[in-house]
């Protein structure tokens, strides 16, 4: 869905599902619309996801837009998950 797509659908009185989500655990962001069962991203001019850097960048975006409050969503990947428990060091760390 393009930006213009997203002002058409805020100004009908249907109210959409927004939501900021990230991917790779924080490394890019991306815009997700829900609208009914139809789910989509926020596409850029030539049809590719807009893609952000941090999550600020993108709620500055939709703020420009008018959209005030967007949700966030983090999705962790199956690595992050497997290696939270961390690596235990049996030596003592000491200061020089």
């Amino acid at each position: 869905m393009k930006m213009t797509e997203l002002h058409s659908l805020l100004k009908a009185e249907s109210h959409p599902s927004i939501h900021i989500q990230s991917h790779h655990d924080g490394v890019y962001f991306t815009v997700e619309i829900e609208h009914g069962d139809d789910k989509q991203q926020l596409r850029a001019l030539n049809g590719k996801p807009m893609v952000f850097r941090d999550e600020e960048a993108a709620r500055n975006l939709l703020q420009q837009a008018g959209i005030k409050q967007v949700k966030a969503r983090r999705i962790l990947s199956g690595f992050s998950t497997l290696a939270q428990p961390g690596f235990q060091s049996s030596w003592p760390a000491r200061f020089a």
